[in-house]
């Protein structure tokens, strides 16, 4: 191994209801074997001194530890005695603050504790006797890296991991009671993946009261690929060397960086309190969900070089995905270029055709009572922007979005928007991002926020975890549906598809949505806007009024 790096290990284990000492001695068991194998940094999973499922709340007060308990100060035994970093979960009893919180801590090798951190995102039963978390997003220096922490559920709000992240960590570690395994098979990947970070999770796997644990403890690097994992329905520990600078490395390609690219400045809307959101508004409205029932549609098709296809062409397919009766229809990004990258040259050319396209595809509109998304470039007082058009079924463009976050071959000739606007439409409220927008969690979250239902993404793909991640967390995080229309020319081609607000039957969307690779291909579904008002992942838990955003500063930062 390399100087810095070390191998991590991440633990699969079921703890005891109530049972202090019977837990530690399963924890002991666990550091006995990571230090056979030289492991440097061990996860435990969530609630690791006392279980998880309780009576009630004067039960869970019973069984939780302080942080001079028994099992800390075990543990911090552990880690002096075998050289080791420990990571574990636990119930805490603040008698200061009087309250209850499902918290994570590390220790280091001296046993001493560096990292205290209290889970925010709380599931519908964590609710019963833990209190939200108070301690912001907290990351230490380390000579094993800069550590951070989020606690499963956590993983769901894609604020928790960018918070830690932009306060530097290098690695998240993930105390985890994953019931669903959708958690650690996608939203794992995603999270690291955007964030360039790594990400080690230990869950608990077995059965706990009414509760099964499936497993997903997995140790997953900076771009999203898995480097370690532990099967389902098994105890055991996972080991894997990580290298915690390759999370120094934000960069992708054509010049892009995951940190370096963001826009604090169009984010502010994340940092308001709930009921002051456009979201909170819209909750609150009634809806008839047999007259909101939409077909709607990606069309695979572009004008390009590889597969010679003219405007024309489009257009006509655009018109025979309409007469199928698909209401809403989203074109692939840059939709009337011959070719993906777009220079300074080119870009003037489709600013100069953007009067003729618009007015195509408003006649198609009228003429077929369909509403269409046409990205494309629109000169305003000297200056291109990259900007997609909607344009509604009476002939009239109700929305146009400026892409806010550009590549750094665009940036050569574009100017960038600043705003994520959500329109009302015959076919719900809508909200646009474009293209390297989908990396920015932040973009997708703004439209939420901002009220949206459906999310409408026309693309030219850079790599395969947009499509395998991104699409879904992007849609389920906020409760939207999305509309991916993709290039078949671009680096990662083809594979548009529509995902669902409450998500796929399985987790996996390579296996549960086939792509299409063919040029003019119609991918379509059935969009019901009442899925997409209700906010909530599952009973009290909504997405955004749960949601802690006085504890969001690290978005809005300028770095």
């Amino acid at each position: 191994m390399k100087s810095y790096e070390y191998r991590a290990g991440v633990v699969q284990t079921l703890a005891k209801l109530g049972d202090e000492e019977a837990n530690l001695e399963i924890c002991n068991y666990y550091v006995k074997q990571a230090t056979m194998q030289g492991v440097k940094l061990l996860v435990f999973p969530e609630c690791m001194n006392a279980g998880y499922l309780y009576n009630s709340p004067e039960h869970a007060r019973k069984v939780a530890g302080q942080m001079d308990s028994r099992f800390v100060k075990g543990l911090a035994k552990m880690a002096r005695d075998n050289d080791m970093f420990i990571a574990s979960g636990m119930i805490e009893w603040d008698p200061e603050r009087q309250k209850i919180f499902n918290t994570g801590i590390l220790l280091d090798k001296k046993g001493d504790l560096i990292l205290h951190y209290h889970k925010q995102f709380l599931t519908t039963h964590d609710q019963n006797w833990f209190t939200f978390g108070e301690r912001g997003f907290p990351v230490v220096a380390t000579e094993l890296g800069k550590l951070g922490m989020m606690i499963c559920f956590d993983g769901r709000i894609p604020e928790i991991p960018r918070c830690t992240a932009l306060n530097g960590a290098q690695v998240i570690v993930d105390m985890a009671n994953f019931f669903l395994i959708d958690q650690a098979e996608t939203w794992r990947p995603a999270r690291a993946y955007e964030n360039g970070v790594w990400i080690c999770a230990a869950s608990k796997s077995g059965q706990e009261r009414s509760i099964h644990y499936p497993g997903g403890s997995m140790i997953i690097d900076p771009k999203g690929n898995l480097h370690a994992q532990i099967p389902w329905d098994t105890h055991g520990l996972a080991v894997s060397e990580i290298d915690p600078t390759l999370a120094d490395n934000k960069h992708l390609g054509l010049g892009a960086d995951r940190f370096a690219d963001r826009r604090p400045d169009t984010y502010t809307v994340l940092t308001k309190p709930y009921k002051e959101t456009a979201v909170a508004n819209i909750n609150e409205e009634a809806i008839i969900p047999s007259k909101a029932v939409f077909n709607m549609a990606a069309v695979q098709s572009h004008v390009c070089e590889t597969q010679p296809t003219t405007l024309d062409q489009v257009a006509t397919q655009t018109m025979y995905a309409a007469q199928f009766g698909i209401r809403l229809i989203v074109l692939p990004e840059y939709v009337a270029s011959p070719n993906w990258r777009i220079d300074a040259a080119e870009a003037q050319r489709l600013a100069d055709l953007n009067a003729e396209l618009v007015r195509t595809f408003s006649i198609l509109c009228k003429e077929n009572k369909c509403a269409v998304l046409v990205p494309n470039v629109e000169k305003i007082d000297g200056k291109l922007y990259p900007t997609s058009f909607l344009i509604g079924p009476e002939g009239k463009t109700i929305l146009s979005y400026r892409k806010v976050h550009l590549f750094a071959d665009e940036r050569k000739w574009a100017t960038a928007g600043s705003e994520y606007p959500v329109a009302n439409t015959p076919f719900g409220r809508i909200g646009i991002i474009m293209g390297y927008d989908s990396m920015f969690s932040e973009a997708a979250r703004c439209l939420g926020v901002n009220g949206a239902d459906v999310i409408l993404w026309p693309a030219r793909l850079q790599n395969r975890n947009e499509r395998r991640y991104l699409a879904l967390t992007l849609a389920v995080d906020n409760r939207c549906a999305l509309i991916l229309a993709n290039r078949i020319d671009a680096p990662y081609s083809a594979g548009s598809l529509v995902v669902p607000p409450s998500q796929f039957p399985t987790w996996d969307v390579e296996a549960v949505t086939e792509f299409f690779t063919e040029m003019h291909k119609v991918v379509f579904d059935v969009v019901e806007l009442a899925a997409t008002r209700q906010k909530n992942l599952m009973s009290n838990v909504h997405m955004f009024a749960n949601r802690i955003p006085k504890t969001y500063g690290p978005l809005v930062e300028k770095r």
